[in-house]
């Protein structure tokens, strides 16, 4: 036990001083609060010109590949503390489109899914984010000659659990204390305290506060 213990701590010190080598190739447009993970550095981050990371205390992930991080020019990233980008179930790709914000809040995990921000994309405390879920702030591309492009901020509330293969479009907005069901649609407005479920995604009936729940 003793050597086991002793080897752990090696390698612990051995992935901080990689975090740290990490950390400085970024120089300013990385931010990172004490106590971030050191499973960080095994991230694939691209950040250009203006672009700017921020990562709080606590913020984890697993010693494995599967996060994808790409901050476009003046672009931002916030995952705030104790937030958790999970890749055991799948990676997680985040992509910020230049100029555009993206927050995560605090002790909320993102499990294997793809984030996409061209303005602004937000997301409460203790939210879950399951498997296979895609959140897009626009329609990506433009419809035809006659109807471009359309982007709107998406806004998600604290303690919201979106079910796997879940998809969020453009100007959605969901409460807090929500539960949207596996494999729906959200396309607008759902209100605080509701399961909500269905495509497009619809209240079915309310719930009460996920305060605490896993």
């Amino acid at each position: 036990m003793p050597m086991q213990r002793l080897w752990l701590r090696s390698v612990y010190s051995y992935d901080l001083l990689r975090l740290e080598l990490f950390r400085r190739r970024w120089g300013s447009a990385l931010q990172l609060d004490d106590g971030v993970s050191p499973n960080l550095r095994f991230s694939r981050l691209r950040i250009e010109a203006g672009g700017r990371v921020e990562i709080g205390r606590g913020f984890g992930t697993e010693r494995m590949a599967g996060n994808h991080l790409w901050i476009q020019a003046g672009a931002t990233l916030q995952l705030q503390e104790e937030c958790w980008l999970r890749t055991e179930c799948g990676e997680n790709r985040l992509t910020l489109f230049p100029g555009a914000r993206m927050q995560i809040g605090p002790r909320s995990l993102i499990n294997g899914a793809m984030l996409s921000a061209k303005s602004e994309l937000s997301i409460g405390s203790e939210a879950l984010i399951g498997f296979g879920v895609r959140v897009l702030d626009s329609d990506q591309h433009d419809l035809d000659r006659d109807h471009p492009e359309r982007t709107e901020p998406v806004r998600i509330g604290n303690r919201v659990w979106i079910g796997a293969d879940s998809m969020v479009l453009r100007g959605s907005t969901i409460g807090d204390d929500v539960v949207i069901g596996a494999r729906s649609l959200v396309t607008g407005d759902i209100p605080s305290g509701v399961l909500a479920l269905g495509v497009p995604a619809k209240p079915i009936r309310e719930i009460g506060s996920r305060a605490g729940c896993n």
